[in-house]
């Protein structure tokens, strides 16, 4: 006696299993890939907020030592507008990739460094040794930059050299009045270039003052 065999019931062909392997490996494909973009991101996130962090610190550090005097310069200010202030862990950096082993400076991760020194140098020092150590600040290439700049403001009056002069004034009551009224006026720029160049901070702040005598 024959058994009726209902054709209604099939098993999975080869081509169907085929389908479904490729649907599930390209949902897989696609989770990776965000958790890529994910991990990348965070790690984005961290470098920038620790960057924040070190502009804030070299920020408190100039305007709660202003003034400290060091040789012939007047205030703290004036010592860091003679003497740039420059991380040179990047640009040192083997190949472009700091990465790579380089140390920027002889007291890199070594805070206070290890002879006796003025104080403006020892925060100098203090911030060379935090930005030349990928362990506080990482770095991608050669395009990030890591510096501090003060500029001097100076009004009309002002008879120091090497200042940027300001002689924009203002008609009160038909008198011409100068908008900086102070005699020198410190601006601090710190730059950070960070993901390789491609994003950029700068934090502008007044450092310090002398007033009109």
């Amino acid at each position: 006696m024959k058994m009726n065999i209902n054709k209604k019931i099939s098993g999975l062909s080869l081509l169907e299993a085929l389908m479904s392997t490729a649907i599930v490996g390209i949902g897989f494909v696609a989770i990776l890939q965000m958790t890529n973009y994910s991990i990348q991101s965070i790690y984005t996130s961290g470098e920038r907020t620790k960057a924040n962090y070190l502009t804030n610190m070299i920020a408190e550090d100039v305007i709660g030592h202003k003034n400290v005097v060091t040789g012939s310069a007047i205030n703290f200010s004036d010592y860091l507008f003679n003497n740039e202030f420059n991380a040179d862990f990047c640009e040192n950096a083997a190949g472009g990739n700091a990465n790579a082993g380089a140390t920027g400076s002889v007291n890199t991760g070594n805070v206070y460094g290890n002879d006796v020194i003025d104080g403006p140098l020892m925060k100098q020092r203090k911030w060379q040794a935090l930005l030349n150590n990928k362990d506080y600040l990482n770095c991608k290439g050669g395009n990030e930059r890591r510096n501090f700049r003060v500029f001097k403001v100076g009004s009309q009056w002002s008879l120091e050299p090497g200042i940027l002069a300001n002689d924009n004034e203002r008609d009160i009551d038909g008198t011409q009045v100068p908008y900086v009224t102070d005699d020198l006026m410190y601006i601090g720029r710190i730059q950070m270039n960070l993901n390789d160049g491609k994003k950029r901070k700068y934090l502008y702040f007044q450092t310090d003052y002398v007033l009109k005598p």
